[in-house]
């Protein structure tokens, strides 16, 4: 019964919900900036024992992060910015910098395969606010690949280990990285890939198991996830947190995959999307089954928050409409 709650009786509450106060963005900006800077150690503890929310394109806006935030979730990753366009000034990745107020840990992520570019990008990210800077390496998507970022930096770990290196040594805020098992399946060279990050001094690496290639079909390998973590301690580098991430879709299964692959902590993605409150669950080892109102009242503050985030003008409601499940 739960779940066929009328569309049109959503958009009513939504439309009610898109029609107050708007967001101070100056004094916003002021007290995110007013922020210290974490270090290493205190972002790997943040990055340990917990649920994380993945950098999700275009579903992990400001907006659906605040609600999760409300839910428990402890550490979000912005959505995917190219440094390249926000250092030219893009208003879109720019607006990407921004962080709801009640997030504890928020970390940015960059794509980029240069030095530079990189740590420029890095210093906005702070000046905005982040408490650490996440690269990419392992979008798949042509958009990505063609410029050689993305999962792209894969195929050569030592490339790859050099820019992470630099991009730590420019920073002032730790750098984590994101990758996948590899290209392709004939190409798959995670645990030498997580290595040589680990050795250039990422503050902790999230691997996502599947290749670049498979995209987000068939099911993720977490035994070569496993196999990362056991490599990581063997060669001493238990301090530095790595991060499950591929198919989470319950807070029993995210559990299972932290006893089973000794991973630190997991990611989830489409499990946050499907329900936001997959981290109340994660933090209670409990099942939370809300009912029709308390569904209405989860879709309501959400369309609260994108009013407040994107405005509430009509160019502010269509912006909010398109994110709106």
């Amino acid at each position: 019964r739960t779940l066929l709650i009328s569309f049109s009786l959503f958009k009513c509450y939504c439309c009610l919900a898109l029609s107050s106060s708007t967001f101070n963005e100056r004094e916003h900006n002021l007290k995110m900036n007013t922020l210290t800077t974490p270090s290493v150690s205190v972002i790997q503890k943040a990055l340990s024992g917990k649920m994380i929310l993945a950098p999700l394109t275009r579903g992990g806006n400001l907006p659906f992060r605040r609600l999760c935030a409300d839910f428990g979730m402890e550490t979000s990753i912005s959505e995917m910015i190219y440094a390249r366009s926000l250092l030219r000034g893009d208003a879109v990745e720019q607006a990407r910098l921004r962080r709801a107020e009640n997030e504890k840990i928020f970390g940015v992520q960059i794509a980029t395969n240069s030095i530079g570019e990189g740590v420029d990008a890095i210093r906005k990210a702070e000046l905005a606010g982040a408490d650490f800077v996440d690269l990419n390496c392992g979008c798949p998507i042509h958009e990505a690949t063609r410029r050689g970022l993305g999962s792209s930096l894969l195929r050569s770990p030592k490339k790859l280990a050099k820019l992470v290196n630099g991009l730590v040594s420019g920073s002032n805020i730790p750098i984590t990285v994101k990758i996948r098992l590899g290209c392709e399946a004939d190409t798959i060279n995670c645990c030498e890939v997580v290595s040589a990050i680990r050795e250039a001094g990422a503050a902790a690496v999230t691997i996502h198991g599947r290749t670049a290639q498979q995209g987000y079909s068939k099911n993720s390998d977490w035994a070569l996830i496993q196999k990362a973590v056991k490599d990581g301690k063997d060669q001493g580098y238990d301090d530095v947190p790595v991060i499950g991430n591929g198919d989470i879709l319950t807070h029993y299964e995210a559990r299972r995959r932290i006893e089973e692959t000794g991973v630190d902590s997991v990611m989830v993605g489409r499990g946050a999307l499907t329900k936001p409150w997959i981290f109340k669950e994660f933090n209670e080892n409990e099942t939370w089954i809300p009912d029709a109102n308390e569904r209405i009242g989860v879709y309501r503050t959400l369309a609260n928050y994108m009013k407040d985030h994107f405005g509430n003008d009509e160019m502010g409601k269509k912006k909010a409409w398109n994110f709106l499940p």
